[in-house]
């Protein structure tokens, strides 16, 4: 164990090793001592459970008041160009830059023999870049407030028009009725958007260099980016593309990944809300 382990076992230790003295040198009740005892066990336990979830305590260890910092510093910072990050370790600079890979087909689709094949094709992938490349695949949860909102005007332009068919008695009934049903489908829609989170899985490949500034480190992180998107493309037959933009944060961010406050997500927990 590292120094700091065995700093916080040995205290654990002192304190269950000071209560069960206590139990033994003082004439307590029996339910006192009971409680020493247990008290005793569990900081046994958790004396004997820094070695495998020490990295849990650290928070622990150092908070201040109320107010736990687990990171001061700037994780990475976005590039000028908008199409790389940049994340600084004392005086080195590297730079990532993130290709989409577009999947059009599951594995679950896929023959023993489709399978062999794309096994083949993958590791020529890997031969593409002269640096380690991470290859990942990212589950995010879709936001449709903007196609919610398309939604919502086509519900309430079609629902001006049905009442417009009412006040109007010279209309024929075929043309309000079928108005009508325009409102019913739009309704339906509209409830069934929200009824369950919509998930997309994106597959994507990392590339980092290194540089002597961000700009070395920006450009050569974007050439062997492009190496890898136009091998990528070339190899499967897909478009694969250097993301951009906000679009970055999507693979980086967990509000990008998970945006739970959303118009989307706010509908569909006041409806599982209403359903228990």
């Amino acid at each position: 164990m590292a120094l700091s382990e065995r700093v916080v076992f040995s205290l654990l230790i002192m304190v269950s090793v000071v209560l069960v003295l206590f139990t033994l040198l003082f004439s307590f009740s029996d339910a006192i001592k009971f409680v020493l005892v247990i008290v005793a066990l569990a900081f046994d336990l958790l004396a004997f459970s820094t070695k495998y979830y020490f990295q849990f305590f650290i928070p622990f260890l150092g908070m201040k008041g109320r107010t736990v910092v687990l990171n001061d510093g700037e994780a990475f910072t976005m590039a000028p160009s908008g199409n790389a990050i940049v994340a600084r370790s004392g005086q080195d600079t590297y730079a990532s830059a993130i290709v989409r890979i577009p999947s059009y087909r599951s594995a679950t689709e896929m023959t023993s023999a489709e399978k062999t094949d794309f096994a083949k094709m993958f590791s020529r992938v890997l031969n593409l870049a002269r640096n380690p490349v991470k290859f990942s695949a990212q589950l995010y949860v879709i936001n449709k407030d903007e196609y919610i909102a398309e939604i919502k005007n086509k519900l309430d332009e079609a629902e001006e028009r049905y009442q417009s068919t009412t006040l109007n008695k010279g209309l024929p009934k075929a043309e309000s009725e079928r108005v009508r049903g325009e409102v019913t489908m739009w309704h339906n829609l509209f409830d069934s958007v929200n009824k369950t989170r919509s998930l997309s899985l994106e597959a994507y490949a990392m590339i980092t260099s290194p540089g002597n500034t961000e700009e070395e480190a920006v450009n050569l992180a974007l050439q062997q980016a492009d190496e890898v998107a136009t091998g990528i493309s070339a190899i499967f037959g897909i478009a694969a593309s250097i993301v951009e933009g906000k679009e970055l944060l999507k693979f980086l961010e967990p509000d990008y990944m998970i945006p739970a406050v959303t118009i989307s997500e706010q509908m569909r927990e006041k409806t599982v809300g209403k359903e228990a």
